[in-house]
């Protein structure tokens, strides 16, 4: 009889594991399928294993009868409220021409401290002298318009793009499995107080530390999530307004003499005639130096075997 209730109880908790969660059956908690396979092993086999025979052999206390209706309830009451109020990631990019591009970056970054926000990263580089720059900030989902308000006007917006995402099922889920997951870690903390010998409670043990390390991983994961939809993200480019030089400029400054810009530039010319014609200069005597020493040297060479030739003639 007692097997039969527990039979029928981890029958139960399975099936509203899989009804409130929208996982696949095969995620379900190593404990669960532990639980199941026990009740499920015959008596002759049960030896083999102390820890199934335990957890066959355990009766269940009224609070494992009432544990599944109570987490059934528990998990229903988290996805209402959850989907109550919407998940949703929001975001934003800007492209932005500003005539004083690190006034508007320094501008930007101060707006996101006083809308309760906080600097995600920050660079600037300068191209041809001209400076451009880049700004990410996180802000709280509530302000994140005033804080779009704001940053359009720090320049001429050539570009804007806001998208949303809806993660609200990713956090029913994940709330979800947190709840059947922390009803299960109780469940099998019940069976420790139960346990004969130290090889049971080992056993028992262990499968609590494998579904509390599951409970950490998606914990984990929802408060990741919920960051993401606490605080929305805006991206900013800060360009230079181009310069623009029209054609009566170009005309002024061509028809414009200035004796003193013409000497300046003859000047110039002069100084570099000057400079070209002394590294030939260089360049010659470094180069013709050792091709007349080796030259000279030859020729001696050559006046002094005639003179000899010459002598013995004679």
């Amino acid at each position: 009889m007692k097997r039969f209730l527990l039979s029928l109880m981890v029958l139960l908790n399975i099936w509203i594991l899989v009804g409130c969660s929208s996982a696949p059956a095969a995620e379900a908690p190593a404990a669960y399928e532990q639980l199941s396979s026990s009740v499920a092993a015959p008596s002759g086999g049960a030896a083999a294993g102390g820890d199934v025979a335990f957890l066959a052999n355990s009766s269940p206390t009224a609070g494992d009868q009432a544990s599944a209706p109570a987490a059934s309830t528990e998990a229903t009451g988290v996805a209402s409220s959850v989907l109550d109020s919407r998940k949703i990631i929001r975001s934003a990019y800007l492209r932005i021409e500003a005539k004083e591009v690190l006034d508007a970056l320094n501008t930007a970054t101060r707006l996101s401290d006083q809308v309760g926000g906080y600097v995600v990263s920050s660079r600037t580089w300068h191209v041809d002298n001209l400076p451009y720059a880049t700004l990410s900030f996180a802000v709280p989902v509530d302000r994140f318009e005033e804080a779009l308000t704001q940053t359009r006007s720090l320049g001429d917006v050539q570009d804007e793009n806001v998208s949303s995402q809806d993660v609200t099922s990713q956090f029913v889920d994940l709330e979800a499995r947190i709840v059947n997951l922390e009803a299960t870690a109780a469940r099998i903390r019940t069976f420790l107080d139960e346990t004969k010998n130290v090889a049971e409670a080992l056993n028992v043990n262990r499968e609590l530390s494998t579904v509390e390390s599951e409970l950490e991983v998606l914990k984990g994961q929802r408060n990741a999530l919920g960051q993401q939809t606490a605080f929305s993200t805006v991206n900013i480019d800060f360009v230079p307004v181009p310069l623009v030089v029209t054609t009566e400029e170009v005309l002024e400054t061509v028809q414009t003499w200035s004796p003193l810009l013409t000497f300046n530039a003859a000047l110039d010319v002069l100084l570099a005639l000057a400079r070209i014609g002394l590294d030939m200069f260089i360049w010659v005597l470094t180069l013709g130096l050792p091709l007349l020493l080796i030259v000279g040297l030859l020729w001696l060479i050559v006046r002094r075997l005639m003179r000899i030739r010459l002598g013995t003639v004679a």
